[in-house]
C-alpha cells in the first residue's frame, strides 16, 4: 500500500512543478507578447486584432520551446510536437487572437488593453491540458 502511496505523491509532486513551470513559461511569454501589443496599439496605432494576432505569431517559437524543453522536458520527436502545437497554435490564433479578442473589445465593450488579460485566462487552461496529455507527452 506504501508503494502506491509513494507513487501517487511523486506523481502530483511532478505535476505540480509542470504547472508552476508553465505558469512560470507562460506569463514570460504573456509579458513579452503583452508588451509588443502594446506597442503597436499605443505608438503604432495598428488594429488591436492585428496587433494580438502579430504579436502572437511572434512569441510562437518561444512558447515552443520553453514547454518543449524546460516546462515539459519532452524527448519527443520535434517534428509530431511542432505539427500538433501548430495546430494548437493556428485554433488559439483563429478562437483567441480574433474571436474571443472581437468579442470581448467590440461586443462586451472590454478596453483593448484589458482583453488579452481575460483572453489569457482561458488560453492557459486549455493548453496546459493539450500540452500535457497531447502534445508533449
Amino acid at each position: 500500500m506504501s508503494n502506491i502511496q509513494s507513487n501517487d505523491s511523486m506523481i502530483k509532486n511532478v505535476l505540480s512543478k509542470q504547472i508552476g513551470k508553465y505558469l512560470i513559461s507562460g506569463f514570460t511569454a504573456f509579458g513579452i507578447e503583452y508588451s509588443l501589443y502594446l506597442l503597436l496599439i499605443s505608438l503604432l496605432d495598428v488594429y488591436y486584432v492585428l496587433a494580438s494576432v502579430i504579436v502572437y505569431s511572434i512569441v510562437f517559437w518561444f512558447s515552443f520551446l520553453i514547454n518543449r524543453i524546460w516546462t515539459f522536458k519532452s524527448k519527443g520527436p520535434i517534428q509530431h510536437q511542432l505539427f500538433k502545437y501548430s495546430l494548437l497554435f493556428t485554433f488559439n490564433l483563429i478562437f483567441s487572437n480574433i474571436v474571443l479578442m472581437y468579442f470581448l473589445t467590440d461586443f462586451l465593450g472590454i478596453t483593448p488593453y484589458l482583453s488579452p488579460f481575460i483572453k489569457m485566462g482561458f488560453v492557459v487552461c486549455w493548453n496546459f491540458l493539450f500540452y500535457k496529455f497531447v502534445i508533449f507527452k
